[in-house]
């Protein structure tokens, strides 16, 4: 009977990480998808930005609200709801015709991961209630999801390649399928809490949600002293103010804000948030420096992201030992500290330094997330009472998502200031006017990086030496503000996150010593 539990469990665990995989997966599989989209479907740089925006918009939207369904509904129920949803939308991507429906399917594939992703950890959690197995079991949980981001861009690059670009969505169909049909078979249902739904705390949390990602998207493109950027912000801001007043308020509240008194909870959250921003915008420059700069392929440059996929993968199940033993604090400390280290050892390559000589410098950026992602979840998870558990997981998810969004718009925001400015310089020095270093950064947003020199112009080699330096000193600007946000989040993992209590030589054993050593104890405990 031992056996049989273990191995349901076993396959349980496993189709937790498969959907978690497939989702984070999807946000960076489509990257390399887009050249080939904008040419079949005939679309601008703005339609492409709302086939990688749709997702990401609708999964940080409806987050919060996907977790509290799965607390009323049955986690097990609408993890399964997401996965169909999710799939659906997929095979309408695949199909789609028209950009219209492309981004319709995009949106779709993010409400279904809003939906099943908050119960993976929910179930994972009711799964493994012993904190040794459920920290060994979130190592395993979050070195699946460390994969998902760097092999995105590899797994992209060869379907795209060989298949055509509707294969990355067509992949998903057969996987989510066969992800359905397990599930039903091994994942155990949940307590359920039975309460009124909080309508105005969610329709409040997917607005001030929505109009934030909205912003943050489309500054990219409109920029951040737009009138709609700007009204965007302040909407997402006073809906922010008027969510946190209803939810005080509220007897049944869709997030309970006494989560955040516990200071571990809070802190999780905000390291969560850290890595999230750091990452996918330090990923995505890194991936535009080794194709636009150094010349690889697609396939080529995920090819050169291996040292940092496999460190992360070998790392989180180390970080699940090291949490059971030691306390979360210890892994999280040395894994933000070895990220924030990595990218700043990286904002010293330039353009010409040989991938042979830098490539070192990706591992323990790597090493550094797995080492992270997994004590901060289950730190973050141990504290919250099984009714709370789908929430708290949907709240932990959307920092998570917001540091995505943000971190590409900040990040990218350095980045792109880092770039105008070394340009501006590079072209005084080669007697460029002004106006032909804007037309070069244009370039560059567009994606044509080096036309000059593929015109065959006399100077092309030139500006291609200036266009590439100067993207490289944007780039070295941003992987500084991500280095030091890891750092910054070492410090807070360092001063926020207990370390676990630990018996003292001195202290009675359980059931000795005299009621004055009992009481003795028990405010200290208290204390």
């Amino acid at each position: 009977m031992f056996d049989v539990r273990r191995t349901k469990r076993t396959w349980a665990l496993a189709v937790l990480c498969a959907a978690q995989f497939v989702s984070m997966l999807d946000i960076t599989v489509v990257n390399l998808a887009l050249p080939s989209i904008r040419r079949d479907l005939g679309t601008g740089v703005s339609g492409l930005q709302w086939i990688v925006g749709a997702y990401v918009l609708a999964f940080a939207c409806l987050l919060l609200s996907g977790g509290s369904l799965g607390d009323r509904l049955g986690r097990r129920r609408v993890f399964l709801w997401g996965l169909v949803v999710f799939t659906s939308g997929s095979l309408l991507c695949a199909a789609a015709p028209t950009l219209e429906i492309l981004v319709a399917g995009r949106v779709c594939q993010g409400v279904g991961a809003a939906l099943f992703v908050p119960a993976t950890l929910a179930v994972l959690t009711h799964l493994f209630p012993e904190p040794g197995e459920r920290a060994r079991a979130m190592g395993v949980w979050s070195g699946v999801s460390a994969l998902a981001l760097p092999l995105g861009p590899l797994l992209g690059g060869v379907l795209v390649d060989t298949l055509g670009w509707a294969s990355v969505f067509w992949i998903n169909g057969p996987f989510g399928a066969a992800t359905v049909v397990v599930a039903r078979r091994v994942l155990p249902g949940t307590p359920t809490v039975r309460r009124g739904v909080d309508v105005p705390g969610q329709v409040l949390a997917v607005g001030w949600l929505g109009c934030l990602a909205y912003a943050l998207i489309e500054a990219e493109r409109s920029g951040w002293s737009s009138p709609r950027i700007v009204a965007m912000l302040g909407l997402a801001g006073v809906l922010l103010a008027v969510f946190l007043a209803v939810e005080h308020r509220s007897a049944q509240p869709m997030v309970p804000l006494a989560l955040f008194r516990d200071r571990r909870f809070a802190a999780c959250n905000g390291i969560l948030f850290t890595v999230a921003f750091g990452l996918l915008g330090s990923f995505l420059f890194l991936s535009l420096f080794v194709q636009q700069v150094q010349g690889y392929t697609p396939a080529q440059a995920g090819l050169r992201m291996l040292p940092l996929l496999l460190p992360a993968a070998a790392a989180a199940p180390v970080a699940g030992r090291l949490a059971a033993r030691h306390g979360p604090a210890l892994p999280m400390v040395c894994g933000m500290t070895s990220t924030g280290i990595g990218l700043l050892l990286l904002a010293t390559v330039d353009a010409t330094t040989p991938y042979a000589l830098w490539w070192p410098a990706l591992v323990p950026v790597g090493a550094g997330v797995g080492l992270t992602m997994a004590p901060t979840n289950a730190a973050l998870m141990s504290g919250v009472a099984p009714p709370r558990a789908g929430i708290a997981s949907a709240t932990s998810i959307a920092s998570q998502q917001v540091g995505n969004v943000l971190g590409v718009a900040v990040v990218g925001a350095v980045v792109a200031a880092g770039f105008s400015a070394a340009l501006t310089e590079r072209a005084d020095r080669l007697g460029l006017s002004p106006s032909a270093g804007r037309e070069l950064v244009r370039q560059a947003v567009d994606g044509s990086l080096g036309a000059e020199s593929a015109a065959g112009g006399e100077r092309g080699p030139e500006l291609k030496d200036a266009v590439d330096a100067s993207l490289t000193a944007g780039i070295h600007r941003g992987l500084a503000v991500s280095g030091g946000a890891y750092l910054a989040g070492a410090v807070v993992a360092a001063a926020l996150v207990p370390a676990p209590r630990r018996p003292r030589a001195a202290d009675p054993a359980p059931g000795e010593g005299g009621g004055g050593s009992r009481e003795k104890g028990r405010g200290q405990f208290r204390r």
